[in-house]
């Protein structure tokens, strides 16, 4: 099974809310923070399922835009040969204060038996626009990289680490293109929120 590669750790400041933390997910959170990509490779039929969902958005059809967000998120699962995971896509986006919510990642919840799902959301809260293909593309890669914390890395959490963001981005790289994991590095800057929800519902 295709695992992480570890790139030399580096020392820095820890967030507030790590010390917080239980000992168990300050471990998760060090590891994650230490493994900066995926070691496996992009396949055709990941990077033709990408090709789909851009046209998907470009069309506007909201079915087309479903089926071809599934399909994406089973090849990229394929790809890291972990079980695949569903994807609803509803319409508007939620909004408050902070601003649009675009994505969630659901772990596994045990105590329900609700398998691990993620939800996106197809349409910007102000203008209700179908968004951007690329945004909504690097929004599906930022929540299957929550996925893969759990299922391929077996962190036993997601949290918005350096790491995490590194990873986020090499899906970005193997399946858009260098060009566009240099915008997306820009525009995450690798930004940690002054608190993280571990062991529930992950941006």
């Amino acid at each position: 099974m295709p695992a992480a590669k570890k790139p030399p750790s580096t020392s820095r400041k820890l967030p507030r809310y790590f010390h917080r933390m239980p000992p168990i997910a300050q471990r998760a959170y060090l590891r994650s923070d230490a493994i900066g990509k995926f070691d496996f490779e992009p396949t055709d039929a990941a990077r033709a399922a990408i090709e789909t969902l851009i046209r998907a958005l470009e069309s506007g059809d909201a079915a087309s835009i479903a089926r071809a967000t599934s399909l994406t998120a089973i090849e990229v699962c394929r790809m890291a040969e972990v079980t695949p995971l569903s994807v609803e896509v509803r319409d508007v986006r939620p909004r408050n204060q902070r601003g649009e919510l675009h994505g969630l990642f659901y772990p596994f919840d045990a105590r329900r038996r609700v398998p691990a799902h993620i939800v996106l959301w197809m349409r910007t809260a102000q203008r209700r626009e179908v968004v951007k293909p690329r945004t909504f593309v690097r929004t599906l890669m930022h929540e299957l990289a929550h996925y893969l914390d759990y299922s391929l890395l077996r962190l036993g959490d997601s949290f918005h680490t350096m790491g995490f963001f590194r990873r986020e981005s090499h899906l970005v790289r193997m399946l858009l293109g260098t060009d566009e994991a240099a915008a997306h590095d820009a525009m995450s800057g690798f930004a940690e929120p002054e608190d993280d929800n571990g062991g529930g519902p992950a941006c």
